[in-house]
């Protein structure tokens, strides 16, 4: 059955189920906390093998379905919690923090290994769509350029802003970087550097 699947429809799965996990973890700490009735409408809980349950006579189709979908629910659900209640953005920047240590870089890791490492753990469309394009790299620095951005719309359209989502995301790479020497810089416009902390 697998025949058709290549890495690469894996690798996209994988990251879609961290996605998925942040999306839970938030969304169990919001009904923990009371600010939330029911997680049912923000989480998918479906992380079987992706062979028993992808489509395989559309798999970037049905592949690039679920990245939206994720997408969606995490922009709705953290915009319906943060929304008049900006003091609640500290949880959930803990809980997506927590998330990336539990999937940290190596501590010997490499600027490439490292790049390697926060991609393999998060979500920015599909390959084809070419997000980040590298603009240098080495063993001590490695730079690239989100082209365009893939999650604001997905805020604006639940009434929220696209800041809050790169602040998560901000968290989610500080703690894979948490045990490697690298800090992630960005001097606008889309561009990021993985340098040496200082």
């Amino acid at each position: 059955m697998s025949a058709f699947l290549g890495p690469i429809h894996y690798w996209m799965y994988e990251k879609i189920l961290v996605q998925e996990d942040l999306v839970a973890r938030i969304a169990a700490k919001a009904v923990q906390e009371g600010w939330l009735d029911s997680a049912a409408e923000f989480v998918a809980g479906e992380s079987r093998p992706l062979e028993e349950i992808i489509d395989e006579a559309n798999i970037h189709g049905w592949l690039s379905a679920r990245i939206e979908s994720v997408e969606k629910r995490y922009a709705g659900l953290v915009v319906g919690l943060v929304t008049g209640h900006e003091e609640r953005m500290a949880d959930l920047k803990a809980i997506a923090y927590a998330l990336g240590s539990g999937k940290a870089a190596a501590a010997d890791s490499t600027a490439g290994e490292c790049y390697k490492r926060i991609e393999d753990c998060t979500l920015d469309g599909m390959p084809c769509d070419g997000v980040n394009a590298v603009t240098d790299k080495s063993e001590e620095s490695f730079s690239w350029q989100q082209r365009f951005d893939v999650h604001g719309m997905y805020w604006k359209k639940a009434g929220g802003r696209g800041e809050d989502y790169y602040a998560l995301r901000q968290q989610l790479v500080a703690g894979i970087l948490s045990a490697t020497d690298f800090v992630l810089t960005s001097s606008g416009q889309g561009k990021y550097c993985l340098c040496h902390k200082e």
